[in-house]
C-alpha cells in the first residue's frame, strides 16, 4: 500500500488544488509513506508529526528550503547578483537557530501585536472602503494580498510607498523554495530577479537605520547582530538581509492564503457565514478553525541526523522526511468530525498550522491577529458578501503558501 500510494502522489500536479480526499486516503492506509516525487519518507498523522517537529535533535531543519526541482543555471546566474544566502533560521537547528531567531521574535511580541493593532484596524477598514462601493472585487487583490504585506512592511521598517513592490518581490521570490511548480524556466529567472530585487530593497534600509536607527524591526536587528556604530561589513551586511528577508517574506504571504482560503470556505458554506454575521464572538473560534481545516503550508522538510524509527520505519541517517501539516490538522484520530468546517469547534490547540515546536511560527500572534480584525472588519461592513457565480477557483502551484491565486465576491 505504501509503495502504491507513493507512486500516486502528485503534490503538483493532480493533487494541487484539492489534495485532501487523498490525505485522507494516505491517514487510513499509513502512518508514513515514501514518495518518489518528493524524494522523502511523507508522515501523516498529528502525533508523529509533532514528534519529528520538536525533536530537532533527530531530525533536522538543515533542507527545509530545498526546491524540490534542480534550479537552472541560469537562475544561478540571476541569483549570483544578490546576496549569498546568510542567516536563514528556518534552515538552523540548536543554538544557532536559537540565536538568529532570538532578536526577531522579540519583534513579533505579544506587545508589539497588540501595539500594532490600531494600524492594523484601520488599514483594514481602508481597504474595504476602496471597494465598497463598488459591488464587487477580487478579494485577494483588493485585500488579503494586500493587508498582511502593509502590516509586515510596517513592523519591519518599510516605507509605505514600497509595500506594493515588496509583496510582489517577495510573492515571486518565494516561489524558489520549497514545492512551487513552474511552467518555464523563464518563469524561474524572473523568480530569481525577483528575489535579488527584494535583497537590495531590503539592503537599502539596513544601511538607512544603521545611519538613523527607528522603532522598527530592522534597527533591532542591527542592535542585536552589528552592534556598534561604522559601516557594515560585508559579512553583517549579508546577514542582515538574511535575517530581514526570512522576517517579511513569511510574515505575510502565509497570512495572505490564510485570508483567501477563510472567506473561501466561509462563503462556500452559507450557514457558517450567517452564524458568523449573527454572533461576532465566534471569530476567535472561526480563526482557528480556518488555520485548522485550510492550512497554507502543507509541507515542512526535515531531514534524519542519525538512524532513527518513525511509525514503525527504520530510517537511515540521513533520511528525508516531509510532514504532511494540511494533513496532520484533519486527522480523525486526533479531531473530532475532523473533516467538517465548523466555526462553533472549541479551540482545541492541536493543530499545526503555525508548525510546532523550535520552530514554531514567530509571527502565528500577528497572523491570528490580523485575519480576526479581518473577520470582523467584513461581517460588519459586507454581511451580504457571497462568491461571485461561474468562477474557477486555482490555487496557487505552491505548497507552503497555498491559498486562491483570485477570489471574486460581490455583495
Amino acid at each position: 500500500m505504501s509503495e502504491s500510494l507513493g507512486d500516486l502522489y502528485d503534490p503538483l500536479g493532480t493533487h494541487l488544488d484539492d489534495p485532501y480526499p487523498f490525505y485522507a486516503q494516505a491517514r487510513r492506509a499509513t502512518r508514513i509513506f515514501f514518495s518518489p516525487m518528493l524524494d522523502a519518507w511523507v508522515v501523516t498523522r498529528l502525533a508523529d508529526i509533532r514528534r519529528v517537529l520538536r525533536d530537532d535533535e533527530t531530525y533536522s531543519s538543515a533542507n527545509a528550503l530545498r526546491p524540490f526541482s534542480a534550479l537552472s543555471p541560469a537562475v544561478g546566474a540571476e541569483l549570483a547578483k544578490g546576496y549569498p544566502p546568510a542567516a536563514f533560521y528556518i534552515a538552523e537547528d540548536g543554538e544557532e537557530h536559537r540565536r538568529l531567531r532570538a532578536p526577531s521574535a522579540a519583534g513579533f511580541s505579544p506587545e508589539r501585536v497588540n501595539a500594532a493593532e490600531q494600524y492594523i484596524t484601520e488599514r483594514a477598514a481602508d481597504l474595504v472602503d476602496e471597494f465598497a462601493k463598488a459591488g464587487h472585487t477580487d478579494f485577494m487583490a483588493s485585500y488579503a494580498n494586500r493587508l498582511p504585506v502593509e502590516v509586515i512592511c510596517h513592523l519591519v521598517g518599510f516605507p509605505p510607498e514600497q509595500s506594493a513592490a515588496i509583496g510582489d518581490d517577495s510573492r515571486r521570490a518565494a516561489s524558489l523554495g520549497m514545492g512551487h511548480r513552474f511552467q518555464n524556466e523563464e518563469e524561474q529567472v524572473e523568480a530569481a530577479r525577483s528575489w535579488v530585487h527584494f535583497q537590495h530593497a531590503i539592503a537599502r534600509q539596513v544601511s538607512a537605520r544603521r545611519a538613523a536607527p527607528r522603532d522598527d524591526l530592522i534597527s533591532d536587528l542591527i542592535a542585536a547582530h552589528a552592534p556598534g556604530g561604522g559601516p557594515l561589513t560585508a559579512r553583517q551586511e549579508q546577514i542582515l538581509v538574511g535575517l530581514v528577508f526570512s522576517v517579511t517574506l513569511p510574515g505575510h504571504i502565509t497570512t495572505s492564503a490564510l485570508l483567501g482560503n477563510g472567506l473561501l470556505r466561509l462563503l462556500s458554506q452559507r450557514e457558517q457565514w450567517r452564524l458568523l454575521c449573527q454572533r461576532p464572538d465566534l471569530v476567535p473560534n472561526a480563526v482557528e478553525e480556518i488555520a485548522r481545516y485550510d492550512t497554507p503550508t502543507h509541507i515542512f522538510l526535515r531531514v534524519t541526523t542519525k538512524e532513527t524509527e518513525l511509525a514503525d520505519q527504520r530510517l537511515p541517517a540521513g533520511t528525508e522526511v516531509a510532514v504532511w501539516l494540511a494533513a496532520a490538522n484533519r486527522d480523525e484520530t486526533a479531531f473530532d468530525r475532523a473533516e467538517e468546517f465548523d466555526i462553533t469547534r472549541p479551540a482545541q490547540g492541536q493543530h499545526v498550522v503555525f508548525g510546532h515546536g523550535a520552530h514554531y511560527c514567530l509571527g502565528a500572534g500577528l497572523a491570528r491577529r490580523q485575519i480576526e480584525i479581518s473577520l470582523r472588519v467584513l461581517t460588519q461592513r459586507l454581511p451580504d458578501l457571497r462568491l461571485a457565480p461561474d468562477q474557477q477557483i486555482s490555487f496557487r502551484s505552491t505548497l507552503d503558501h497555498r491559498g486562491p491565486l483570485s477570489l471574486h465576491v460581490e455583495w
